[in-house]
């Protein structure tokens, strides 16, 4: 029998940063005042520290670190730390004060860290950790690879065989440390392997003499050592589970990833969406630290995307030209239009993309999601149609320009859902990041199907 030990850990820091502090921190460094300025460091919450370490340069954030009293506190910080400023602290700061700092934290902390770190770094710094801290059985997680569950997985639970009764598991529940937190029991064979799962409710509520094979759950819910982190995270929301349990290739339970272990990958997954749907390389977002070149070069591929795209667009104006000359009223009324259906798109490219992210929507729903959207965007293309075709009206009085815009409207609006949604599955398809299709290449081919069709209706309806 293992036992599962929660430890409380701060989560990574999201908050600004804050100059005020950093200015003083800087000044401080720079006099050489090493004992106000640890006066000032012990004074600040973890969570804002970190954030002000974060807009540090690497070699500046380690001088500042190795001041941070006590231990306790220093482990606090480290682990709301970017993971460049994470490995360069690890391998570039004072080795006895990191020691010192990395036994302050939990040991599933301190694996967790670690493997950020090449086998061998990590092995060179596990030597300087004393065994009752992290001992070689606490290691596993560290040989496997990064962003797996595996990686993340707690190696302390609470399971017992098959063939214990109830009351027996019962009493080993009581016997737990008071500091001890215990979610699921679960049931192994006599080889290790895992049979069954069981809630402390149902086993309070089974009868004394029962063995655990009778009544716990065979129908497992359970994740392989190399299942991507990402994946985990989506399961244990979508079943809506305490911790998924971990398995090997050959069925034995290794270990169990809790709500706790997946706090930083759900925050790392949904920063992730929502940087690629902005065209940003979700990898390079530390902005504070970055030269503007560096800034640069993460941006642009995707604005060159969008700025070929609208080059075609200005193309197909071009040879329309006739068309807008003899009716120059189409031109004020051109942004409307393709902003209009612009914003439409992205908010069914949102929808989509984060329901395939999650998990809730898949590539067998493609149809049903597809007449759905167009229901909702033909409702909310005629109203504004109609809007548009009405207040042209009575601005410039013609009617065949209402009808112009007023169809234009409606179907562009109709277009750019189609193409918004089903981008992303087209991504998904070829193997690529659906989230992309949500970005600014989507919203310029949007654009350039909804200036195509804008200006061939006012080309048939005025019949040029």
């Amino acid at each position: 029998m293992s036992m599962m030990v929660m430890d409380e850990t701060p989560a990574p820091s999201n908050q600004p940063y804050n100059s005020k502090v950093s200015e003083a921190i800087v000044r401080l460094l720079r006099r050489g005042a090493t004992s106000h300025l640890t006066q000032l460091l012990s004074k600040l919450r973890p969570a804002e520290l970190s954030g002000v370490l974060n807009g540090f340069p690497e070699t500046r954030a380690c001088e500042v670190f190795a001041l941070i009293l006590p231990h306790q506190l220093g482990g606090q910080v480290f682990d709301g730390l970017s993971e460049k400023h994470k490995k360069h602290l690890l391998t570039k700061c004072n080795r006895e004060y990191m020691v010192a700092v990395l036994k302050s934290l939990s040991k599933e902390d301190q694996t967790r860290h670690l493997a950020l770190l090449g086998q061998e770094e990590a092995a060179h710094l596990l030597e300087e950790l004393r065994e009752d801290v992290l001992d070689e059985e606490d290691l596993g997680p560290l040989e496997y690879e990064k962003n797996t569950a595996g990686a993340i997985m707690d190696t302390q639970l609470f399971s017992m065989t098959e063939s214990t009764t109830a009351a027996a598991a019962i009493q080993a529940v009581q016997g737990l440390s008071s500091h001890d937190s215990v979610f699921y029991l679960y049931v192994v064979d006599d080889h290790g392997c895992l049979t069954g799962v069981c809630s402390l409710r149902k086993l309070i509520l089974a009868e004394p003499n029962q063995t655990l094979r009778e009544f716990t759950h065979s129908r497992l819910i359970k994740v392989h050592v190399n299942t991507p982190q990402g994946v985990v995270a989506s399961q244990i929301s979508r079943y809506r589970l305490l911790a998924m349990p971990v398995v090997d290739d050959v069925g034995v339970l290794v270990g169990q990833i809790t709500i706790d272990n997946l706090i930083h990958v759900i925050q790392d997954e949904t920063t992730s969406v929502i940087l690629k749907m902005a065209g940003i390389d979700s990898k390079k977002t530390d902005v504070l630290s970055q030269s503007p070149f560096a800034i640069f070069g993460t941006r642009v591929p995707w604005l060159i995307s969008a700025f070929i795209a609208y080059l075609l667009v200005s193309a197909i104006l071009d040879g329309f030209e006739e068309t807008l000359e003899a009716v120059v009223q189409l031109a004020f009324f051109f942004p409307i239009v393709i902003g209009m259906s612009g914003n439409a798109g992205s908010q069914t490219g949102t929808v989509v993309v984060r329901g395939l992210a999650l998990g809730i929507i898949h590539s067998s729903h493609f149809f049903k999601l597809l007449f759905k959207e167009l229901g909702v965007n033909i409702i909310q293309g005629s109203i504004y149609g109609l809007c548009l075709a009405v207040a042209s009206y009575f601005i410039f009085h013609n009617h065949l320009l209402s009808i112009t815009l007023g169809t234009a409207m409606a179907l562009s609006i109709t277009f750019a859902s189609a193409i918004a949604m089903s981008l992303p599955f087209f991504f998904k398809k070829i193997g690529a990041d659906p989230a992309v299709a949500a970005g600014p290449l989507a919203l310029a081919f949007i654009d350039m199907v909804g200036s195509i069709n804008y200006l061939m209706i006012a080309f048939t309806v005025f019949n040029l």
